[in-house]
């Protein structure tokens, strides 16, 4: 490539992110404001109940996320207080910002994808189509595990331990959702090592016999994860998160080798012949 030809071709690709990020910034940004600007209710119409949205800052979706989280995560008998005057503000805002990423990350990958789309070979892409519907379905099931069977259980032995050290059972608002937020993204990310692994096999850079062979460094690798992502010090935290981790690196090395069989079953197929 010359030299006058690679200037405007990064200029134009320049161009074209910066388009994609605004694309993706309109519609993080709509989310947002909605969300901090309305609260869910239900109206009666001819005796059904129809969702509804009414226009309400103080008691909005985000403050309605919370309190759902506070009343299935934390203990009977344990308080959220504010600990600074914004602090109430900042939860409500980052609670906010978690919903916009959550309901805007279909447009996120699409506009991801638009923009590296050209750039890949047509297996690339393809690989890209069949990965991305798994991968946001294992992130949900890992968040919906972290946050609705993981973290419950979590809050209770740490309640445990306050009540048996004679101190009150008090939390921070942002303490707890900083907490919260940060626990379940890191699970719902260690729920995408099947896909991982299945991606690396599928484009030809690790085969299944290497995944099989390390497999004690999985393991390994998962203790680390788990000791250091997991809240707390005690070891049964830390394998509440490494043996999900352990048992989904043995399903991609299941997935690998599927992969592989069946691409050797298609390549010993014989080709038909054209009349």
């Amino acid at each position: 490539m010359k030299d006058e030809d690679f200037l405007p071709l990064i200029f134009r690709n320049l161009d074209e992110l910066r388009y994609r990020l605004v694309r993706i910034l309109i519609v993080f940004g709509a989310f947002f404001v909605f969300f901090l600007s309305f609260s869910y209710t239900q109206i009666i119409v001819l005796g059904h109940s129809i969702p509804f949205v009414t226009f309400d800052v103080y008691h909005n979706i985000p403050a309605q996320f919370l309190a759902l989280l506070e009343a299935h995560v934390l203990p009977p008998g344990t308080k959220i207080i504010t600990l600074t005057p914004t602090a109430g503000v900042s939860a409500d805002v980052y609670i906010a910002m978690f919903l916009s990423l959550l309901f805007s990350m279909p447009h996120i990958v699409y506009q991801i994808g638009k923009f590296i789309g050209p750039a890949l070979k047509k297996s690339e892409q393809q690989l890209i189509r069949t990965i991305t519907i798994p991968s946001a379905l294992l992130f949900a099931a890992g968040s919906i595990m972290g946050i609705w069977i993981v973290a419950p259980v979590i809050f209770k032995i740490f309640q445990d331990f306050n009540v048996g050290l004679g101190a009150e059972s008090t939390m921070g608002i942002m303490s707890f959702v900083s907490f919260l937020l940060i626990y379940v993204i890191t699970f719902g990310i260690s729920f995408e090592v099947p896909v991982f692994m299945y991606g690396l096999t599928r484009s030809g850079m690790v085969s299944s016999d290497l995944w099989s062979r390390n497999w004690r460094y999985a393991v390994i690798g998962a203790l680390i994860y788990g000791m250091i992502f997991s809240p707390g010090v005690l070891g049964f935290t830390m394998m509440l998160m490494a043996l999900p981790m352990m048992l989904l690196y043995f399903s991609g090395i299941y997935f690998a080798r599927r992969y592989e069989r069946n691409a050797k079953i298609k390549e010993s197929e014989p080709v038909p012949e054209s009349l």
